[in-house]
Formats: C-alpha cells, structure tokens, sequence
C-alpha cells in the first residue's frame, strides 16, 4: 500500500475515534494537563526542560495532585528517532505511530494543548481537532495578538484522489505562530511551528493560559 493512502486510512481511523469521543468522554474529566510537541524532529531534553519550567511557573497544571505531562511527538514527512538509529531518516511505521498516538489521545480526551510543525498542524487542523481562536479569544485579543504573532489557518484539501488537492477553502483560524519563543525554538529548532488548542479539552482555561504563555 502505497503512503498516501495509508496516510488516507489513518485519517479515517482519526475522524472515526473523533465521533466516538464525542459520546464517550463528554463527562469525564481529564486524568491531567497534558501538552504535546509534535514535528519531524523534536529535542526530548529540551520539552523536559520546558516541561518543567512551565510547571514551576503555573502550579495550577497540577490537577488534584497530578503533574502535568509534556509529550515529545516524532511524527512527520522526516520523523527521526535517536533512540533507534538503526531507523532510516524516514521510517513510514514511526511517523503513522505517532499520529495514530494523536489520535488515541484525542478520542479519549487526554490531550489539551499542541505545540506542532506546519505539516503536522495543517493535518490536524483539516480533521477539525484544533479549537477555533474565536472560541478562545474574544475579537479585541485576537486583533491585539495579530499585530506581533501570525494567526493560523490551513487550506483545506480533496483526499479523493491519490495525490490531494486544494480546494480553495480555509480551515478556521486556530492556532498561534510561536517560532520566535526562546523555550520553543529549544525544542524545534528553526522550524515554523504554532500553538493548538484540542477542540475537546476538558481543562479550556488552563489551555488558554498556556497558550498565551508562548504568545507573550
């Protein structure tokens, strides 16, 4: 089977357990904060670093006594693994492994805040995981944040056909570009990366301040 359509089938798979979270986590209350750094290349020392300066900095993450978790995500067109060099450069299983992860996490309610690359937040935003910015913020905070951070959105495409294709049509604006974060350009490097809310959180006000956190 070729990649692209194994890509198709794991989106399938994604949207599916989408509609199912929908029915069986509505009510229930994440276990913990839970943030995910997600690119072809992610520096796991530096998210650990970040990890815990952030939980210094914002003790309310900690929920009933659990730590907040901050997840470094290989996935990506050019996934690497420094744990397993014995992996090409490219390694198909390690990058669907990864969004297959995304998406347990998501479908189950675990995930509240992504840190990604382009591609991988332009996949994401096209499957409606991504809580528009219009929901978060009011139009006076956006038109404030506009003026120093891009504002993101991602166009959407046609999967029909074996290589996909533009429609035209945008995604909602949902996300915040971040490159320029310190603590963030650590962990990614110089890659063009922004800042997600999950559409299904269940901790939308700590997500909030996180988010903000990187804007600042």
């Amino acid at each position: 089977m070729k990649t692209g359509r194994r890509f198709a089938l794991i989106l399938i798979c994604f949207l599916v357990l989408i509609c199912v979270s929908g029915c069986s986590s509505g009510s229930k209350k994440a276990s913990s904060f839970q943030m995910a750094f997600c690119a072809a290349h992610v520096d796991e020392r530096a998210v650990t670093s970040f990890g815990t300066s952030m939980t210094s900095r914002m003790p309310e993450l900690t929920i009933d006594g659990k730590a907040p978790q901050f997840l470094s995500m290989m996935m990506g067109g050019q996934a690497r693994s420094e744990a397993l060099p014995g992996l090409g450069a490219s390694d198909p299983m390690l990058i669907m492994g990864g969004i297959v992860r995304i998406s347990s996490m998501v479908a189950a309610g675990e995930l509240d805040v992504m840190v990604a690359d382009m591609e991988n937040a332009a996949r994401d935003a096209r499957g409606s995981i991504f809580m528009p910015l219009k929901d978060i913020f009011t139009e006076a905070e956006l038109a404030d944040i506009s003026l120093t951070r891009e504002l993101l959105s991602f166009e959407l495409v046609d999967t029909a056909s074996e290589i996909p294709a533009p429609t035209g049509e945008m995604t909602p604006l949902c996300g915040i570009e971040v490159s320029g974060n310190d603590q963030i350009r650590a962990i990614f490097g110089n890659q063009k990366v922004g800042v997600f809310i999950i559409a299904n959180t269940k901790n939308p006000d700590l997500a909030k301040a996180v988010m903000i956190s990187l804007v600042k």
